[in-house]
């Protein structure tokens, strides 16, 4: 062990096998929600991707999110609150964004509309809508505070197994005190406008603080994956297999990884950890493929450095799309193609805005 670990941070760079890897989940992400942001039926391709992308997906960015503060110079106390108040605000930018683009193609169609609840419950859905923005929001305020407390690397790994622990058990407890009671239903669900849970990732955020500790001491990375990818392996397989065995390889299991994945008990954020190190491993060791690559690697590079905006935007895209579609819901054939669409639309706003934002900083 010794001749992987040092006793001091040694690895302070930025570890390019994570922001390969969240790169690379942007375009399941496109691919995933081409079906569920047009309320399509999915295809068994698709229930497969998205069947392996519930034990990696928003516990890649969490997970992340909290290996970051650990590398960011920017992680005091007052900056991750900062950080979390600007989340919890561009959640609802989003969902304003989301309601302008569903109902642009509303003011065309609705005349043509047999039924006009799809539109209505579209917008009672998105105006108090949650989703990954807030949550990373609150996980920021929850670190702020972890963070004023001086808790130590140890400390972050038990606390990140309590929340996987206790979260099942308080999740959707109502709280009948006005306002108070609106607010604490939308960090521990339940709700239909609630999509993700804060109170179930707080776990991958805390034990991500941890792990970044711990790889920052991380002296030869290659013996160091060599080490936990194995491990790693092993966790996910049983965690399938027994899965698997429990609710077999149909319906029922596809329904339980839709629930399991806003909703993880221990077991899965044990196993969601395990892919999310072992894909890691997998893009360290492949690290000069990606990087001869060329455009691919550039572009998963480029996914990771504006993540928020791409996730911002691209569901924006898919609503224009399916107002003007008379908010039905596209063959699968159909979800491919407008993913496609999607993909060439949303990267084009994002590099016109960023060229902007640059221009104006030379100003």
């Amino acid at each position: 062990m010794n001749r992987i670990l040092d006793k001091k941070p040694i690895n302070t760079s930025r570890q390019s096998e994570f922001d390969y890897l969240k790169g690379l989940f942007m375009v399941f992400i496109f691919l995933v929600h081409a079906y569920q942001a047009t309320s399509s039926n999915e295809d068994i391709v698709i229930r497969i991707i998205y069947g392996f992308a519930t034990l990696s997906g928003a516990a890649i960015f969490i997970f992340v999110m909290g290996m970051g503060t650990v590398y960011s110079r920017r992680s005091e106390p007052k900056a991750l609150a900062k950080n979390g108040i600007v989340m919890i605000a561009y959640q609802y930018l989003s969902n304003i964004t989301y309601i302008a683009a569903f109902t642009l193609p509303y003011l065309f169609v609705r005349n043509k509309l047999d039924n006009k609840q799809v539109y209505y419950d579209l917008l009672g859905n998105y105006l108090q809508f949650i989703n990954i923005f807030f949550i990373t929001g609150i996980i920021y305020l929850a670190l702020a505070l972890a963070k004023k407390l001086k808790l130590s690397p140890v400390g972050y790994a038990v606390v990140g197994l309590l929340f996987a622990i206790v979260a099942p058990f308080i999740y959707g407890r109502p709280v009948n005190v006005p306002v108070l009671g609106y607010i604490i239903k939308l960090i521990i669900g339940e709700a239909d406008f609630v999509s993700f849970a804060a109170v179930y990732f707080l776990s991958y955020a805390f034990l991500g603080v941890s792990f970044g500790h711990l790889l920052q001491r991380v002296k030869d990375k290659k013996a160091f994956y060599g080490m936990v990818m194995p491990a790693c392996a092993v966790i996910a397989l049983v965690w399938w297999i027994f899965t698997v065995k429990k609710y077999g390889v149909g319906d029922e299991l596809y329904n339980y990884l839709c629930i399991g994945y806003p909703q993880p008990d221990i077991f899965h954020v044990a196993a969601s950890i395990a892919h999310v190190l072992f894909f890691s491993g997998m893009l360290y060791l492949g690290d000069g493929a990606m990087k001869k690559s060329g455009v691919i690697g550039r572009q998963l590079l480029y996914y990771n450095k504006h993540i928020s905006k791409y996730y911002a935007i691209h569901i924006a895209v898919y609503f224009v799309i399916y107002g003007f579609h008379k908010y039905e819901g596209f063959s699968s054939l159909q979800c491919w193609l407008i993913t496609v669409l999607c993909m060439i639309v949303t990267d084009a706003i994002v590099r016109f805005y960023v060229y902007l934002t640059e221009k104006n900083k030379k100003v």
